[in-house]
């Protein structure tokens, strides 16, 4: 579908409407939002060399139902929506959905987070709409290590796409997941890029999401990350800003800003405001959980927009305390962060 267009009304969120608050007093008003479980590369710690198994198109959910889903959130008080795959933009139809989403007036905020691989021409036309950001995927600044990251060979229009981003104005986050003995090594080379350029470079610990069968001592923790910057550059100092999931360092001299997030050691738990709705449709409250509403089922059954706010309600009512305590009520099911959408 080149330009979705949308039957139900857009609507303004209720004064008298409660915001989705969990057991322990945490505010859910960010929403992540897969379009999709495709993807042009075949990052190892994402997904195998063949990819994961197809799901027929018509199990995943159309935009219309996932611009329904999202009014609804806004009316329940969700501000900031955020655009994952997969990769979103190998979906048909995106661009103009992030235009749809975008309109919402109740929605602050519209980011989307991509590879980079496909949106080279297409930056000019982010940057009209205002958005809230671009997070950039991008492991390695060496064009054969890319390759042999990635097991495709696009860092061209990566690095093309990341060079227009930084002078295209749009708020930039680069992220970077360290590999042990991968890419550990380029620590330096990526901070650098925020000597002279307003952007925030971002080291993600390694997630246990891709069926490799790692130990815990194959992954670097947060700690030992900071560790190693640290002495590269003692000057850095951590701010107190804040970002919901990411340590934020400064360094003197520097336009830009480090982020560190260890979503594996779980730092941001007692603070996580995010929903997921994975490309079939299921609500994940935690990223360790496997699921804890089917919203396509709800959509067609016919469910009114109250019934789906009450499921919502429902949903976040039984939400755990930490992904310790939902990845051990969690243990029977794997899935690739394609699906579950980063």
């Amino acid at each position: 579908m080149d330009a979705p267009s949308f039957a139900h009304p857009i609507r303004s969120i209720s004064a008298t409407q409660k915001p989705l608050i969990d057991p322990f007093g945490r505010k859910l008003d960010y929403l992540r939002l897969a379009l999709t479980d495709r993807c042009n590369l075949r990052c190892r710690y994402c997904m195998p060399e063949e990819g994961i198994a197809p799901v027929n198109h018509s199990d995943i959910l159309s935009f219309e139902e996932m611009f329904r889903l999202v009014r609804v959130l806004a009316g329940l008080g969700v501000k900031k929506v955020r655009l994952t795959g997969g990769e979103p933009f190998v979906r048909k139809g995106a661009l103009q959905f992030i235009r749809n989403i975008n309109a919402l007036k109740d929605i602050q905020s519209v980011h989307i987070t991509t590879n980079g691989v496909l949106i080279g021409n297409i930056i000019s036309q982010l940057k009209e709409l205002n958005l809230g950001g671009v997070n950039l995927s991008l492991d390695t600044l060496n064009p054969k290590r890319f390759a042999a990251i990635t097991r495709r060979n696009y860092f061209p229009p990566v690095y093309d796409a990341l060079q227009k981003l930084l002078i295209s104005g749009i708020p930039l986050k680069l992220n970077m997941v360290v590999q042990k003995g991968v890419n550990d090594d380029e620590l330096g080379d990526f901070i650098e890029l925020a000597r002279d350029h307003a952007l925030q470079v971002r080291f993600i610990e390694e997630m246990p999401f891709n069926g490799l069968g790692k130990k815990a001592t194959d992954y670097l923790t947060a700690e030992s990350i900071l560790q190693t910057i640290r002495f590269m550059y003692p000057q850095m100092r951590e701010t107190l800003a804040a970002d919901g999931t990411a340590r934020i360092f400064t360094i003197p001299g520097f336009k830009g800003s480090i982020g560190l997030i260890g979503g594996y050691s779980r730092q941001f738990c007692d603070t996580c405001s995010r929903l997921r709705i994975t490309p079939l449709g299921v609500l994940k409250t935690c990223l360790y959980d496997n699921g804890v509403l089917d919203l396509r089922a709800l959509l067609r059954s016919g469910a009114t927009d109250r019934n789906i706010e009450e499921a919502l309600r429902d949903a976040v009512a039984r939400r755990y305390k930490d992904g310790f305590e939902a990845e051990a009520a969690n243990r029977t099911e794997k899935h690739s962060m394609a699906m579950i959408g980063g």
